[in-house]
């Protein structure tokens, strides 16, 4: 599976999410699948962008409330499903979490120390 693949399959489970979602999402399932992917997030930033290029992904901008910043989101097109692949239990579970999102779930979990 190439990076490209994995940030499609992780982007469509997490239909609507920003870039350091996406990236905790895919360390979580470079870790549960056992790849030996070397995975940066200015690696996932260019496969967002050539997903959205390609019309697999949605881009747009969100303002926070303050309006003091402005974050670029994600959302899956129906398209999407044809790159990705079938994603892990465990990050499609974390993924579909309510009151903590994966970038803290993977910081608590996850984090080289």
């Amino acid at each position: 599976m190439d990076i490209k693949q994995l940030v499609a399959t992780v982007a469509s489970v997490a239909t609507n999410a920003d870039l350091n979602t996406i990236y905790a999402l895919v360390m979580l399932a470079v870790e549960e699948l056992k790849l030996k992917l070397d995975v940066s997030i200015t690696l996932v930033e260019e496969a967002l962008r050539q997903l959205v290029e390609e019309g697999y992904l949605i881009e747009y901008e969100e303002a926070t409330l303050d309006l003091s910043k402005r974050t670029r989101k994600y959302i899956a097109t129906e398209k999407l499903s044809q790159v990705a692949g079938k994603p892990p239990p465990k990050t499609a579970q974390v993924a579909k979490m309510r009151y903590v999102t994966p970038t803290f779930y993977y910081l608590l979990n996850y984090a080289k120390k």
